[in-house]
């Protein structure tokens, strides 16, 4: 059972971003991307329904005032990475 501060929220019926998704397509050429905007405005329900319609892989961590502690950070990030499957390696050329 996963903690829900690692657990990727649950999505009802969502309303499909193509704008925000061909961006957020755009920004996965680098190695991480930020999602920002104020309370409401739709970014965690963006990134879950795009993890889904774009069938990836990931982890999830909901971060909050606690995470000042860089020890409660790690104890909720190390289960989270101990679960994820594995990923194949990449073929040698």
């Amino acid at each position: 059972m996963a903690l829900a501060k690692t657990a990727r929220p649950a999505l009802a019926s969502t309303l499909v971003r193509p704008r925000l998704f061909r961006r957020l397509d755009r920004a996965r050429a680098g190695p991480a991307s930020w999602v920002w905007g104020p309370p409401g405005a739709g970014k965690t329900t963006l990134v879950a329904s795009y993890v889904v319609a774009r069938r990836l892989r990931g982890l999830w961590y909901q971060i909050d005032e606690a995470d000042a502690d860089v020890a409660t950070f790690f104890y909720y990030l190390g289960p989270s990475c101990a679960a994820a499957p594995p990923t194949a390696p990449a073929p040698h050329p």
